[in-house]
């Protein structure tokens, strides 16, 4: 289903870090219980606070313009064009960019093994759109999971990291504070 999304992450600094759109299942139980899943792994958590100085956004403009003009260049604007990505830019869009990811760029950066991880800021296209229904984000200078219903609005509800509840309850609870916020 359509539900589009954004799973943000801002590192122990406050810095934002990730700022990945999805196109579908952006509701609590498809999208968020992926994240909430996610952070409950302590490994793949402690690998990904260990990668986050490795990502860094795509400069279009300055330092990656020859890379962005490169991959924009070789990918087919329509189904029936030749895909003339190389396999690396192929792999990169695939890992850390496609909308189809979600909240499965947090475990592809927690095990990337690259020296350098290179992702889209898709903040503002997020909020621009007006159509995300559901953010996710990842405060670990917070250590908060905040959940909101589009992005602009006041977030629904706020977990403690080190207190996550359950999928249920995660589920109803976000349930109950969606029927609040809209009465």
């Amino acid at each position: 289903m359509g539900t589009r999304n954004l799973t943000m992450v801002i590192d122990k600094e406050g810095n934002k870090k990730i700022a990945q759109y999805g196109q579908c299942d952006g509701y609590p139980s498809g999208v968020g219980v992926g994240v909430l899943n996610f952070l409950k792994n302590e490994e793949l958590v402690r690998s990904l606070i260990s990668n986050l100085p490795k990502v860094r956004f795509l400069d279009q403009e300055g330092r990656d313009k020859a890379f962005y003009e490169s991959y924009d260049k070789n990918t087919p604007n329509w189904s029936n064009e030749p895909d003339n990505r190389t396999e690396e830019q192929k792999r990169w869009w695939d890992l850390f960019c496609s909308r189809n990811l979600a909240e499965e760029v947090l475990t592809n950066i927690a095990v990337s093994q690259d020296d350098e991880i290179m992702i889209l800021d898709r903040e503002n296209t997020a909020k621009g759109d007006g159509w995300v229904e559901y953010s996710y984000v990842i405060d670990f200078s917070k250590n908060t999971l905040t959940v909101y219903e589009k992005i602009d609005l006041p977030y629904l509800k706020e977990y403690d990291l080190n207190n996550l509840p359950s999928e249920d309850d995660f589920i109803s609870g976000l349930e109950e504070a969606e029927e609040l916020a809209n009465a």
